[in-house]
């Protein structure tokens, strides 16, 4: 036995281990696997100077986790925008030719995996790191989990190697190991997985990779983040001569129109329920790789890529009742109770009517017979009711004059199709949706704290509003069902972790009227703290890209109440300290105060970070040419935008010029 004989054996048991869990073709028996696999456990104990981390003994060697450490992503990990019909794709295809100034452009089709996005990093051939998508910019690492996975290989294969190499895919679980899950959850007693996608998901969160490695998880890739390559079909081949699993050769092709993407997209629905795993669509991706940065992005999904959703599932049931929900805003939502059905993968007991006008509209009424989908495969709504099965005695349904929750009398504004309950300090409904959203992940990120907790500590009085969560002590958590010791502590160490936030969470936090995510990030960086947020003028907020009238109004008024400035000075003083991105913009360079125009792609910047790059420098970028154009930059392949330059005479930087100008 030497090291040669070893590094065979190594490479034998990868080349097994791709055949049984990648490409389903096994060609040897499960016991002949295990006597190779206890051969190299032998050969490593003898020679433990051999191992390295790219062993498959090393799968599961790493120790149980005390939590999921951030890693920030080296360029962000956008989700798609959805298109569900023809006329929608045609209108982004049309965008896509807009954008390039071309008439031709080819797109590269593909699954539309329902599980897990992740990103991976090799250096030198060797998995070195797992991140779950997050944020966008920053996700869990997921590194000794995603070890487990036998179809992840731990070394690449091939020849050119490159030094550095992170690609993108997903982590999901095949039908076989889902269901195998959940019958070991029945015998066991416990709550069913959904679907697929809840199991990876759950599987991933697990703190203990040895448990990981039992729930027979896959993976498939199908980016990468930086590639000397043309085009996205080629990178399929690309990932598959390194050893990384990818579609098949069926599932991915070029398609040139409209009509060859629903082609192909009917084939792969078709295909649908025979797969051994869960799709829901179809992605179209714009083929040639360096158009990717001239089309860009937009808030968080990328402009050359969109995905195509499958039409969902549905089902038909019982109406038994048509109850109202108040929300955080105060905003009234009919929901529809049904008789229990089975619909994509879960059992559906209610689905949401949305407003009374969409109620009106579709005549739905208590009794009735409803068509229920999952609308994009996740939130129930009901679709039509067939009305020649109504029960004789039937009434049309009206909303409430007064809030279900507080008794109070509800509010229809003018030119809204919300119907509200303006008690928003009273009413307790609202007080618990409005303190659950404040420390969703998404805002304050307060872990241990959800709406059943919040619903508690709400009716017990211990908290009325947000800034009573920070005056929460172990005496006070005790009184709370189901709390001992160690909940307690686990719940006092995230509220006092969530004290140091990022002001855009902050912002998003406070239940502001249409802001969302991204416009909170904006407000951050535009404004850079919550005081000088609260005094900027109407003029000041409409001058912030993104911000509208209504966001405006919306601002302006949160910061009059008295309540609310009250209560953000509490949350301060309890030691919640929001932090705001620096924004530095300097007014000493050549580009500030200049107006540039960008066509073409660059060799060595994005699109998105040569703008970035100029606006850092006091400049303004624009995307069409005109007189008050001062610079027009200019890649390869040049659209219109650079005969409109030449015509009216504005400057052209080269990329070199751009550079030596920086």
């Amino acid at each position: 036995m030497n090291k040669h004989d070893y590094d065979k054996l190594v490479q034998d048991i990868r080349k097994h281990d791709r055949l049984y869990y990648v490409e389903s073709k096994p060609i040897i028996s499960d016991y002949d696997y295990d006597m190779l696999f206890k051969k190299l456990e032998k050969m490593e104990a003898d020679h433990p100077e051999w191992v390295t981390a790219a062993s498959p003994t090393q799968r599961i060697k790493d120790p149980i986790s005390k939590g999921f450490k951030q890693g920030a992503h080296s360029t962000p990990m956008l989700s798609l925008d959805n298109t569900y019909n023809t006329e929608e794709l045609q209108d982004y295809i049309a965008r896509v030719h807009k954008l390039l100034e071309k008439s031709h452009v080819p797109f590269c089709a593909e699954l539309k995996m329902d599980g897990v996005a992740i990103s991976v990093r090799y250096e030198n051939g060797l998995y070195t790191r797992a991140l779950t998508r997050g944020d966008g910019k920053k996700g869990d690492d997921i590194t000794a989990n995603l070890r487990t996975v036998h179809a992840l290989p731990l070394q690449l294969s091939g020849s050119s190697i490159p030094e550095v190499l992170e690609v993108r895919g997903e982590v999901y679980m095949p039908h076989h190991a889902f269901q195998e899950q959940n019958r070991k959850k029945e015998e066991a007693g416990e709550e069913l997985w959904a679907n697929p996608r809840n199991a990876a998901a759950g599987s991933l969160k697990l703190l203990d990779s040895r448990e990981v490695a039992t729930r027979g998880l896959s993976v498939v890739f199908y980016g990468l983040v930086e590639a000397a390559i043309e085009t996205q079909h080629e990178v399929h081949d690309y990932l598959r001569h390194h050893g990384l699993p990818v579609f098949s050769s069926h599932h991915h092709t070029i398609c040139s129109s409209l009509d060859e993407i629903m082609t192909f997209a009917h084939t792969i629905e078709k295909q649908r329920d025979h797969l051994p795993f869960d799709i829901d669509g179809i992605v179209i991706k714009v083929d040639t790789l360096k158009w990717w940065s001239i089309l860009g992005t937009t808030g968080k999904s990328p402009r050359w890529a969109v995905a195509y959703k499958f039409a969902p599932e549905q089902a038909t049931t019982r109406i038994r009742e048509i109850t109202v929900q108040v929300g955080r805003t105060g905003v009234l939502t009919p929901v529809a109770e049904l008789d229990p059905v089975f619909l994509a993968g879960s059992t559906i007991s209610r689905a949401t009517l949305h407003n009374f006008e969409e109620v009106t509209r579709k005549e739905i009424r208590e009794g009735d017979w409803a068509v229920i989908a999952k609308g994009g495969d996740v939130i129930p709504q009901v679709l039509e009711v067939d009305k020649t099965k109504r029960p004789h005695n039937s009434r049309p349904w009206k909303m409430p004059t007064h809030c279900p929750a507080c008794g109070a009398p509800v509010v229809h504004v003018e030119g809204e199709v919300a119907i509200r309950c303006p008690n928003l300090k009273g009413c307790e409904e609202q007080i618990i949706r409005r303190i659950t959203y404040f420390a969703s992940k998404d805002a304050m990120d307060i872990d241990h704290l959800g709406e059943k907790v919040v619903e508690q500590l709400v009716k017990k009085k211990l908290v009325r509003t947000p800034s009573d969560i920070y005056t929460l002590t172990a005496t006070a958590l005790a009184q709370l069902d189901g709390f001992k010791e160690k909940s307690i502590h686990n719940l006092l160490t995230s509220i006092d972790k969530s004290r140091h936030v990022s002001l855009s969470r902050f912002i998003l936090a406070l239940s502001i009227r249409y802001i969302g995510e991204e416009t909170a990030d904006i407000l951050a960086k535009e404004t850079g703290s919550i005081h000088q947020l609260a005094k900027t003028s109407q003029e000041g907020l409409l001058a912030i890209p993104g911000v509208g009238e209504k966001m405006a109004e919306a601002i302006l008024a949160h910061f009059k109440d008295p309540h609310n400035l009250k209560e953000i000075e509490l949350l301060l003083h309890n030691g919640v300290q929001p932090q705001a991105s620096q924004k530095t913009t300097r007014t000493d360079h050549a580009f500030s105060g200049k107006t540039f125009v960008l066509t073409g792609s660059l060799t060595n910047y994005t699109r998105d970070q040569a703008s970035d790059l100029i606006k850092d420098r006091g400049g303004k970028v624009t995307g069409s040419v005109s007189k008050k154009t001062d610079y027009v930059l200019a890649g390869e392949d040049p659209g219109s935008k650079l005969d409109k330059a030449q015509e009216l005479g504005v400057f052209i930087l080269t990329e070199k010029q751009f550079e030596k100008m920086l």
